[in-house]
């Protein structure tokens, strides 16, 4: 499955949660970004950088996969990233 063009974003969605990458935004984030957003946007994990190739190889396996990877990956959490404590997830 490929990332869909949600324009400046491609997001790729799954039940209860999408995945959206940003290269567009760097203005705002300083830098490209890739979210993991829970629900309506209601919740988002964002890390520095480009890491749609990681997402959609756990993408498949769920939530908790993903949230796995984004925890795995702590020192690319963007600073207007939510914290995984601060989430019921």
């Amino acid at each position: 499955m490929d990332f869909e063009n949600a324009t400046p974003n491609t997001v790729k969605e799954c039940e209860g949660f999408y995945v959206s990458h940003n290269s567009q935004d760097t203005a705002v984030y300083g830098c490209e970004t890739t979210a993991l957003v829970l629900g309506q946007m209601e919740r988002f994990f964002i890390l520095k950088g480009d890491h749609r190739r990681q997402y959609e190889a756990r993408i498949t396996l769920g939530l908790n996969a993903c949230l796995d990877y984004f925890r795995t990956n702590s020192g690319d959490i963007h600073p207007y990233s939510e914290k995984l404590a601060d989430a019921s997830v």
